[in-house]
């Protein structure tokens, strides 16, 4: 983990609410699925933001995010050249692994899976990537998860690929891909899915839990989640935990 300043290089929407930040600068080891606490550039918000790590390679990295409020808008007017501020890498990460891996995405959730499911295609792995969205309106980043496995794209409206839910694709699957882990991000009814899924067939299953963060290290306990009856930091014990170990 370290405090880094960071330049802009690209910062591109993706679809309606959709953007990819694009930047340089003295980008530490990370794991997969790690994530970053971005500045945020506005003179009344004080408190860093997380953000998944969509992609890094020591001199550069990209942060996939949301237009939501105040904080990510004042984000999306960030230009070539402008600095931010950043802390990195933080939490704990997927493992790589050899073997079948299946990768379940949603939304945004599939921006840590984009570096984990490229690191375990470099170690060997067989790699399965099943991404959700609302529609063919709002896909993103298909172009990037092509190269790092075997993608079906999946849709709640069926406008594009696979008409239903990313775990009801690869559970369809199951009969010619049994995988020896899944990894699993995104809205928590998909990461309900996927633990269910893989508890039921005795898959290991990965879960990148999404929380608000306050201190990104563990010290505000902003981000707890209940894990085998007790609470458990999502920025410092997670954010990606073994199935059996989180409540969702």
């Amino acid at each position: 983990m370290k405090e880094t300043t960071l330049i802009v290089t690209a910062n591109e929407m993706l679809c309606e609410d959709a953007c990819l930040l694009e930047t340089e600068g003295d980008i530490p080891v990370f794991a997969p699925g790690q994530f970053a606490m971005l500045e945020v550039p506005l003179a009344d918000r004080l408190l860093r933001r997380p953000f998944g790590i969509a992609e890094a390679d020591g001199r550069s990295a990209a942060f996939l995010y949301q237009l939501k409020g105040e904080g990510t808008r004042a984000l999306s007017r960030l230009k070539y050249g402008d600095r931010i501020s950043a802390v990195l890498p933080l939490g704990n990460g997927f493992p790589v692994l050899s073997g079948k891996i299946a990768v379940v995405g949603g939304g945004f959730g599939v921006a840590p899976l984009l570096p984990a499911a490229r690191a375990c295609k470099a170690a060997g792995a067989e790699v399965r990537i099943y991404n959700g969205f609302a529609s063919a309106e709002r896909e993103f980043l298909s172009g990037l998860f092509a190269k790092a496995g075997s993608l079906t794209v999946c849709t709640d409206d069926g406008s594009a690929g696979y008409h239903g839910f990313p775990t009801a694709a690869l559970e369809a699957d199951l009969g010619g891909f049994f995988p020896d882990a899944i990894f699993c991000c995104g809205p928590t009814p998909l990461m309900r899915a996927a633990k269910r899924l893989g508890e039921s067939r005795g898959i290991t299953t990965y879960v990148s839990l999404e929380q608000r963060m306050g201190c990104g290290v563990g010290a505000c306990l902003t981000c707890t989640c209940r894990a085998g009856g007790h609470n458990k930091r999502v920025c410092k014990d997670g954010p990606v935990f073994l199935s059996t170990e989180v409540e969702l």
